[in-house]
């Protein structure tokens, strides 16, 4: 499909999203304002060719009020609770400002995500039809590529960089590959079975970033947070399993049920003395040793 098209469908479903109810003249009215547009008003049967569209490509549905002729977002609320659909959206809608802001663009700095650029596309239609990928993939510990073929389950963004989850033929064990690592991809014409009890979002349950570890690993950890960090997580959780315990005006205990894996201790590190492992012991010591090892670094 093309990514034109594409983002025209994108374009109309942000629109009348977060409108709430918009008639075709509204419609019109901010596409013509649009870069999409290239001048030219979107016709009615367009418009329906599009609404169409989306609802069988991301399965929003868009009705209409017979009585005022405006266009709203069926389900509106469960809607709105999509991460993937509010995530598709929110960077469309950035880059869409982006490029309508292009006398001020070296005024908008933005984080490169170089993996977005490769293969993603590829490894999410593989995901939507089941199928196996043949990949060339250089880990950084290996001094030559590994040729690997994977059954691509889910892929997930964290930290600018693009992951895919998948098992392979000879192993029995969902593993994560970088897409920035892969140097070659090819789709194959087989396909596997998806497990139909596998939850993504439950395989990385008690994990802070990419890291898998088993449940029954995972354990509850106090957190103390100085100063503005209360806020910050607050605002942005280290993980959804986060629960404050204790508040006071100089600090907040937050408690979470999570894995230690070694992305739990980058994230802890990168907040320096604002935040304090309180327990478990075992935790704390891990952090206290890590912590050791950097100070001989500056000694």
């Amino acid at each position: 499909m093309a990514l034109n098209i594409l983002n025209k469908y994108i374009w109309l479903a942000d629109t009348i999203y977060n409108v709430g109810s918009i008639s075709l003249k509204e419609i019109n009215s901010k596409w013509l304002k649009s870069n999409l547009s290239i001048g030219k008003p979107l016709t009615r049967r367009t418009f329906h060719n599009h609404k169409i569209a989306i609802e069988e490509i991301f399965d929003i549905n868009i009705g209409c009020n017979p009585i005022t002729n405006e266009y709203y977002i069926e389900e509106f609320e469960e809607f709105g609770k999509n991460k993937l659909i509010k995530w598709l959206l929110n960077s469309f809608s950035i880059s869409n400002i982006i490029q309508e802001s292009k006398d001020i663009k070296d005024r908008i700095i933005l984080d490169e995500v170089p993996s977005a650029q490769s293969f993603l596309a590829e490894i999410i239609k593989a995901i939507r039809e089941n199928k196996i990928v043949i990949m060339t993939y250089h880990p950084f510990w290996s001094p030559t590529p590994l040729e690997i073929e994977i059954y691509p389950y889910f892929v997930k963004l964290f930290n600018q960089r693009w992951y895919v989850y998948g098992r392979t033929k000879t192993e029995d064990k969902v593993k994560v590959y970088a897409l920035d690592r892969i140097k070659e991809l090819t789709a194959t014409t087989e396909k596997f079975v998806f497990p139909v009890d596998f939850v993504a979002a439950e395989f990385l349950n008690a994990s802070i970033g990419i890291m898998k570890t088993d449940t029954d690993k995972a354990c509850e950890i106090n957190i103390k947070a100085y100063a503005e960090t209360t806020q910050y997580l607050l605002a942005l959780p280290l993980h959804h399993s986060q629960q404050v315990v204790e508040s006071t005006q100089d600090y907040t205990v937050f408690s979470y049920w999570l894995s230690p894996t070694d992305d739990f201790y980058q994230e802890i590190l990168q907040k320096r003395e604002y935040l304090e492992v309180l327990s478990p012991q075992a935790v704390r010591e891990k952090l206290a040793s890590i912590i050791q090892k950097l100070s001989e670094y500056y000694l």
